[in-house]
């Protein structure tokens, strides 16, 4: 800490409007790490602290404070002389590893109060929002450690969030190592949002109609959202997703079954189509979402004073819908030349929106049915060149307030949110003991949010994340060409 005080330096950073978009949301992630060889020095604790503040040094945003003007600008003050230091807790736990590895990792049998924030950014008890949130759990008889880490996204994207849990890794690794009296490990982060801009080419093309309304559909309600604090904002969030009864569980689909899957959907291609990965799992999870709303809305459901509350707030959650909506998100760093190799660390993440009729998705689940959706997710994909992200970002720029459609766009249609997180180096975060077992989400987000995770290193495939109503959800557990071609983990 003390190096943290002495070396820090203050200063402003600008926050762009990619960051004020999800500047309501947290990341926050579970990491399991076990002791197998029962060694008495396993991530010990003064290292993990001090690689952590010294960590904090290379990553200045993360002691700032938010401030906000209500029009649609933010920035993050660093002042040396008043820190907002990130919380770092620490507590021992009567669980043992192996229970939590008998359990699969299932967020029933972590201990109490490992998660110290949840998924929207709102302030601690003193009033103050904190950038990023520790709490290091160590496990009976030193078996074990689970790690939560959470960061504020308005901070940094999933990129940025991996960058400074490697790098404290990083950190605690040289510091525990025999080269810890050599100098420490050379690194460079980008924090200027100008660095974003300055790789938009000077040509546009015109945004789709879908994702222009996405963006800019604002209202009475969007600008007065946008016009609150944050810290009013996260109160309305949270209550309003208390009110939609949101449960989550995680799935893991082998890499020999997705391995089968692909051949056949993409045998209903011509062989000029190439599809990815990720075009066969969107076009997968969208139809098994949109399916699971559809039946949802179909049954006739009793007239509770919160499920009538309910109804009147989220319409889109009860009201049948003619065409159903897939919120891609998609990294732009890939499209952008140069921005990847800058280390830019800034939320760099746009938006896309594809709409399928209800009858195309629903109409039942199959290699042959997935194929053309799959189809249409790979010339959304390739649509995305630097001359869309230029003219995204210039229609952000022409009203600032519009930072907050993407957030109350729900309210009003029958969609899902799709990031896939597969390639985040999550399980490289080794602190000198090895990489995690098991890294998760937090167990409830918002509704109708879905990830696609990396799966350990051991085992492959994927893991899919699903966050939504339990009404939905109980659908989707009862759908049974997902449950064929996945595992629920929990």
């Amino acid at each position: 800490m003390d190096k943290l005080l002495r070396g820090i330096q203050s200063q402003t950073i600008d926050l762009c409007i990619f960051d004020l978009v999800p500047s309501f949301v947290n990341m926050p992630f579970y990491f399991y790490y076990g002791n197998d060889t029962n060694d008495s020095d396993f991530m010990p604790a003064e290292q993990l602290r001090e690689s952590f503040y010294t960590a904090l040094l290379d990553f200045p945003i993360l002691v700032g404070h938010l401030e906000t003007d209500g029009s649609g600008h933010a920035k993050v003050v660093v002042d040396k002389d008043n820190l907002n230091i990130p919380e770092f807790l620490e507590s021992q736990s009567s669980v043992h590893f192996r229970d939590l590895q008998a359990a699969q990792f299932s967020w029933d049998a972590l201990p109490s109060g490992v998660n110290t924030v949840g998924a929207v950014t709102s302030a601690d008890s003193s009033g103050v929002i904190k950038a990023a949130n520790v709490h290091v759990v160590r496990l009976q008889d030193n078996s074990g450690i689970v790690l939560f880490i959470s960061m504020a996204h308005y901070i940094a994207d999933g990129v940025g969030y991996c960058a400074f849990i490697n790098r404290w890794a990083e950190l605690c690794r040289w510091i525990r190592s025999a080269s810890a009296t050599t100098e420490k490990p050379a690194c460079h982060y980008n924090f200027e949002r100008s660095s974003l801009f300055d790789k938009l080419p000077e040509g546009r093309k015109a945004l789709d109609g879908p994702t222009l309304e996405l963006i800019t559909s604002t209202g009475p309600l969007v600008r007065w959202l946008a016009w609150i604090s944050p810290k009013t904002r996260a109160i309305l969030f949270r209550m309003s997703f208390n009110l939609m009864s949101v449960v989550s569980h995680v799935f893991h689909i082998p890499a020999s079954r997705f391995a089968s899957l692909r051949a056949s959907v993409q045998g209903y291609l011509s062989s000029d189509v190439r599809l990815s990965d990720n075009d066969i799992l969107t076009a997968l999870l969208a139809m098994a979402i949109a399916q699971s709303e559809a039946e949802c809305k179909q049954d006739s459901a009793s007239a509770s004073y919160i499920s009538s509350l309910a109804s009147y707030l989220f319409p889109s959650m009860y009201t049948p819908a003619s065409n159903f909506v897939t919120q891609v998100v998609i990294d732009t760093r890939p499209r952008l030349k140069g921005l990847s190799a800058a280390n830019y660390t800034g939320n760099s993440v746009l938006t896309r929106c594809l709409v399928n009729s209800m009858e195309s998705l629903t109409s039942g689940i199959h290699e042959q049915s997935l194929a053309p959706i799959a189809k249409s997710v790979r010339q959304l994909v390739n649509g995305i060149d630097p001359q869309y992200i230029g003219q995204f970002v210039d229609t952000l720029h022409k009203d600032p307030l519009c930072f907050m459609c993407p957030a109350t766009y729900a309210f009003s249609k029958t969609t899902m949110v799709l990031s896939n997180q597969s390639r985040f180096p999550l399980y490289e975060a080794d602190f000198g003991d090895g990489i995690p077992r098991w890294v998760s989400p937090i167990q409830t987000f918002f509704p109708n949010f879905l990830s696609i995770m990396p799966a350990p290193p051991s085992t492959g495939g994927y893991v899919v994340y699903i966050s939504m109503t339990e009404r939905a959800m109980a659908k989707i557990l009862q759908n049974k060409f997902w449950m064929s071609t996945s595992d629920m983990v929990y």
